[in-house]
């Protein structure tokens, strides 16, 4: 019998995949990206529901195994350390700190919220220098991701002593046009480089959840429930043709004491390294192949709940 330990499930019973051409894995540029979901079994009322089911389902399917969560101290990985210490669940929370304090910002929200949580965490020192001259090159091969800020984080994994919890491919939804003076349809994106990372834990046999917020489609399904999701998508937040600015405003219909920050990457500092290795990919690869999207309107997400 299989060791549930070593399961690599990229989502709940894999009812969320994608395709090309039949495979899981691009072999070559003008393969089309095809995502298919499958329908959800529970019910949900609010977006909070969703959420607890989604971190109940995750620490479920690795139960007697202690979790190690990514926190970046941004608003997705903290949503998951206030979830996890909500339902009681062991985990350990894993800081990761960049040379010459680059990512010093997001290190100090992190360990202040972190502690304010009593949630125990680990800082681990990581050189994003020495990663991109000498490790990235072979990460963005067996990820298939050719966008340099997704690969440092997969990396990380070789640091984790626990099933490596990272809160990823939240929902991307975003409006496809300016002119306000028509009322249009919002869309959500998958994104390849998400799938990348799961491409990543199958191809080195690693217990993961790394797209935490396609875990289960009651998760997908749940952003809808939100009272910020109905005023973002009926254009309430005039000018907004995405997520990013607003989210939290959502995310505190959860936690409404999540902490308020300016959204930063850490990379700042080593831009023209991350141009240059680009480049490099895109050389190597004859372009960037690996950068398809699909979307699906709010029906069509809603259809989950009715098959």
């Amino acid at each position: 019998m299989e060791d549930r330990a070593i399961m690599i499930n990229t989502s709940l019973n894999n009812w969320y995949q994608w395709h090309y051409n039949g495979n899981d894995r691009r072999s070559s540029a003008d393969e089309k990206f095809e995502t298919s979901f499958n329908t959800l079994s529970s019910k949900i009322k609010t977006f909070k529901d969703a959420l607890l089911f989604n971190a109940k389902s995750t620490a479920d399917f690795y139960e007697g195994k202690r979790l190690g969560v990514l926190f970046s101290g941004g608003s997705e990985s903290e949503l998951l350390i206030r979830l996890y210490k909500e339902l009681g669940k062991d985990f350990i929370a894993y800081i990761f700190r960049y040379e010459d304090d680059i990512n010093l910002y997001d290190v100090s929200y992190a360990i202040t919220i972190a502690e304010s949580l009593s949630v125990p965490y680990k800082v681990i020192d990581f050189n994003l220098k020495k990663f991109y001259l000498n490790d990235a090159e072979n990460v963005s091969e067996l990820a298939q991701v050719d966008r340099p800020r997704a690969l440092p984080q997969l990396k990380f994994l070789d640091y984790f002593d626990e099933v490596a919890i990272a809160g990823a491919s939240d929902p991307t939804w975003y409006r496809p046009s300016d002119d306000y003076s028509k009322k249009v349809e919002w869309l959500m994106c998958d994104f390849e480089h998400d799938i990348g990372w799961s491409k990543y834990i199958k191809e080195t046999n690693r217990p993961a959840i790394m797209e935490w917020f396609k875990w289960t489609p009651e998760m997908v399904v749940g952003f809808t429930k939100s009272k910020w999701f109905y005023n973002l998508t009926n254009d309430h937040y005039y000018g907004k043709l995405g997520i990013n600015s607003t989210k939290l405003i959502g995310y505190r219909e959860a936690y409404p004491d999540m902490i308020d920050r300016i959204k930063k990457t850490g990379f700042e500092t080593v831009d023209p390294l991350i141009a240059e290795f680009e480049q490099h990919l895109a050389t190597k690869y004859n372009g960037l192949p690996y950068r398809g999207t699909v979307t699906r309107n709010i029906d069509q997400i809603l259809q989950l709940e009715s098959q």
